[in-house]
Order: C-alpha cells, then structure tokens, then sequence
C-alpha cells in the first residue's frame, strides 16, 4: 500500500492486531527485510507497522538532500497520516537505528519501549576514515597504468571504504549526498534522550556497526540492556532469528 505523507509517496505494510510496533530498516535496504520478524511479531499479538524510507524500496527520493532529521520527521508524520495513536515498541536497524535515537531526541518520536538491532549512529574516529581513504588513492595511483587490473582496484578500493564504514557510499547512487549527511552527524550525544527501557541487539562478528559502537550507546543509556550474539554479523536478526526472538520475549 502506498500514502502520501510530506509530499512523499510511501510504500508501507500494516498488519495484525494488538499494541504497535514500528519497524525501521537500513540503509539501502526495505520493508522486506522484516518479513520474518513481522510474522514473529503478529503471532504473538502486536500490530507491525512498516515502510521504505524514501529512497529505497517502492518509495520514491527525496528531491531533497535530507539528512536523519527529514526521516525522522516523516516517521513521525506517517504515524499520524494513518492515525496510530500509541506506539508500543520502535524497533529499528541499522539506519533505522539512527532515525529511532534522532526521532526521540528531536521529539518526532514515542514509545513505551526501544529495540535497537546493529544500529548505526556512532561516528567512526577521523582518523580510521582518513588512513582508509589514503590507502584507496593509493591502490587506484598504483594499477591506473594497468587497465587489466581494474576489477582488482574496484575490489580492493571496496574492502578499504569497507575499513572505513563507508561501503554504502559506493552503492548509493544518486542517494550519495544524503548518505552523507547522515554519516556524518554522530548521535552519540542524543543518545541519552531516550529514557525509555532499550533493547540492543548485536551481532559478535558486525562489522559495518562493531560491538564496542553498542557499548558506547549502552553507557548513554539510563535503562540499556545490551545482548551480544556469538557469531552473528550485521544482520544478527537473520544470521540468529532463534537466538533474537528469545530475547525479543523476554523484553517485550
């Protein structure tokens, strides 16, 4: 289902009964990736509320260049647009993530409860980004005399942004300017808004959002629980769906 909201068309699904959930996607992904979370959640009696940023998905870009604050706004607005009263639990991924700690500090955003899953927000130190971008000028300087070689540098100059946190850079397109502006605000200190009891759900082995960014999130938290599971990547609610609904139980 489609509904206008800011003038941006949005591609939004909205199932089961019960008290609300808002499940928030990330970067580059959709709705979609919530599929088996949304049948978790409507068998144990909650209504799902879902939908693709703009941008990504069947929603169209911003003719903008939005920043966190924009989707969070949007966020808010969609909740209103379809008349949802309460919000029991915002549960947001990666980019997700950050649109929930934006969304409560600015006041776009409410719930009773918090679930944060590999969220991103946390700025990685200058000084990693640098000697990863040096290293991927350095590759492309060193095989440019080898057209051959292309794939390699293209493959290489991947795994350095990769070091840097920015692999999403080189797959984002015309969304290259938003991703951007959403990097580069570090919402560490927005952190403590959220005064709601908070749920963090990492994976051991992430590599795009790494457990020690969970930690410093945690240690701004007035009422965070931290959950780490072993051997799960990014995406630790599909590497482990067992392991995240057990505690997804016990938490809400």
């Amino acid at each position: 289902m489609k509904v206008l909201v800011n003038g941006q068309l949005i591609e939004y699904k909205k199932e089961g009964r019960g008290r609300t959930i808002l499940l928030l996607h990330g970067w580059g992904d959709s709705l979609a990736t919530f599929n088996d979370l949304t049948k978790y959640f409507v068998g144990r009696g909650f209504e799902v509320i879902r939908f693709d940023f703009p941008g990504f998905g069947g929603s169209a870009k911003p003719d903008d260049s939005w920043g966190v604050s924009e989707y969070a706004a949007l966020t808010g607005e969609l909740l209103k647009k379809l008349k949802v009263k309460s919000v029991y639990a915002l549960v947001g991924h990666s980019f997700g993530g950050r649109v929930i700690i934006k969304g409560i500090a600015s006041g776009f955003l409410d719930a009773k409860k918090v679930v944060l899953i590999g969220a991103a927000g946390v700025k990685p130190p200058k000084s990693a980004k640098k000697q990863a971008f040096k290293a991927v000028a350095k590759v492309g300087k060193a095989v440019t005399a080898f057209p051959g070689l292309k794939n390699l540098r293209e493959g290489l100059r991947e795994s350095l942004y990769g070091a840097a946190g920015s692999t999403d850079y080189l797959r984002a397109g015309q969304m290259q300017q938003i991703f951007l502006n959403t990097i580069n605000e570090d919402l560490l200190p927005e952190v403590a808004a959220i005064t709601q009891p908070t749920l963090l759900l990492w994976g051991e082995n992430d590599s795009e959002t790494p457990v020690r960014q969970a930690e410093l999130i945690q240690a701004q938290l007035p009422y965070g629980t931290l959950v780490v599971v072993p051997e799960a990547g990014h995406f630790v609610f599909m590497d482990d769906p067992m392991a995240v609904t057990k505690e997804l139980d016990g938490f809400l």
